[in-house]
């Protein structure tokens, strides 16, 4: 058991049952932001009432939260084009943090399949930079024994786009050669421990010098370093390319993609207003022609049976969180403005 674990005691829980009426606070520190920014000024840590349970949620105390690019594009509402889903004029999520793990503390008067002082994990719509989060029951998934709260709370957004872009949009079969350019931050290292585990014969990894040996340690078959290496002259061309870089122009990655093969974008970078939204329309018209296709760009979407195969792979030993920075709660302002420089190495988290 972590220091995490050992951190959050199974004797804290809620007197009168599973329903939680006892010994649950009703206030609760959490980091608040209730308008656009810079995180350095915006988000706040204050204190907050404890989420109310409904009949089918779930309240979670908990252990440690996974920092995420989406975090950082809820807190200072950019791109401009992304509003309407950030929320218009304020954040729809005042409360950063879309993954968690942690122990439930309570549950709603209609829960069966989760108890009090079970170790849970899952991606909730924001507020898990807290001490609590509540969320509906059908989110969260149970961790197996041996696996760490902390390696659990990472494995929501980063893993699911990076397994969802890998064998749903990208269409990744056994045998197939794979190119993963970014594959240094939290999805890029687990696209190539996914595409591994997924059957790929041989990974080709893209990424900075300091990233080299966590994407050797990922498990890549070879290594290219885009500081001293030009990726239009590797020589090679690839089953899949899996693009969590968008920096190389649309043309160029077209000759990278083999004869029959796909190239699957889930980033991009970014500007203040429309970016990267040009080169997520151009790209099934790029790809339109010349017996190589490219899926529109796609979010991954939460979905528990993912979550369950994610970390049955990290109990097996299949995957392995890269861990980088722990932040405290008080820190998240900070957490998210290094986030926000999108050169992370793995994945960071906050514990409360």
């Amino acid at each position: 058991m972590t220091d995490i674990d050992s951190s959050i005691s199974l004797d804290h829980r809620p007197a009168g049952g599973d329903e939680g009426a006892g010994t649950t606070p009703t206030t609760m520190r959490a980091a608040v932001h209730e308008r656009y920014g810079r995180p350095e000024d915006v988000v706040a840590v204050r204190t907050v009432p404890v989420p109310a349970v409904g009949p089918t949620d779930v309240l979670v105390r908990v252990a440690a939260a996974s920092v995420n690019a989406l975090d950082w594009h809820y807190v200072t509402g950019l791109p401009m084009f992304a509003r309407p889903t950030l929320g218009l004029r304020r954040p729809k999520r005042q409360v950063p943090g879309a993954d968690v793990a942690g122990v439930v503390e309570a549950v709603g008067a209609d829960v069966t399949r989760l108890r009090p002082g079970d170790r849970v994990f899952g991606e909730v719509s924001g507020g898990a930079y807290a001490e609590y989060v509540v969320a509906p029951t059908d989110w969260l998934v149970p961790v197996p024994a041996g696996v760490q709260l902390e390696q659990a709370a990472t494995i929501g957004v980063a893993a699911e786009t990076a397994l969802q872009g890998l064998r749903d949009w990208g269409g990744l079969q056994p045998g197939q050669r794979v190119l993963v350019n970014g594959a240094s931050g939290g999805v890029g290292n687990f696209a190539v421990q996914l595409a591994k585990a997924l059957g790929a014969s041989h990974v080709t990894a893209v990424c900075s010098t300091h990233n080299l040996e966590a994407a050797r340690r990922a498990g890549a078959d070879r290594v290219v370093d885009y500081t001293c290496e030009d990726l239009r002259a590797v020589g090679d061309t690839f089953d899949l390319f899996f693009d969590n870089a968008g920096r190389l122009s649309l043309r160029d990655s077209r000759r990278l993609v083999a004869d029959g093969g796909t190239y699957a974008m889930v980033t991009s970078p970014k500007s203040t207003w429309l970016h990267p939204l040009p080169r997520m329309l151009s790209v099934p018209f790029v790809f339109a022609f010349g017996g190589r296709t490219a899926p529109a760009f796609k979010v991954a979407s939460r979905s528990r049976s993912d979550l369950e195969l994610l970390i049955d792979l990290v109990a097996q030993g299949k995957v392995k969180p890269e861990m980088d920075r722990r932040w405290s709660l008080d820190d998240a302002a900070e957490a998210l403005r290094v986030q926000g420089e999108f050169h992370a190495r793995g994945k960071s988290v906050v514990i409360p």
